[in-house]
């Protein structure tokens, strides 16, 4: 499995995506970072929502 083997492509072509079989020297640390991020944004949400939360029994 894997799409087959990789083919010759030309060297100098932009994308915004990256290109074919785009590595980039720092994608480790920065799918770290995007992670450490979104957690640091949706944890004081989560956080302020279970505060505001109103409960009602219906007894």
């Amino acid at each position: 499995q894997g799409g087959g083997a990789r083919y010759a492509y030309p060297k100098y072509v932009w994308s915004p995506a990256g290109g074919w079989w785009a590595e980039p020297r720092s994608w480790k640390a920065n799918t770290i970072m995007a992670g450490v991020l979104i957690a640091a944004a949706c944890v004081p949400l989560a956080y302020l929502s279970s505060q505001r939360e109103v409960w009602r029994t219906i007894c």
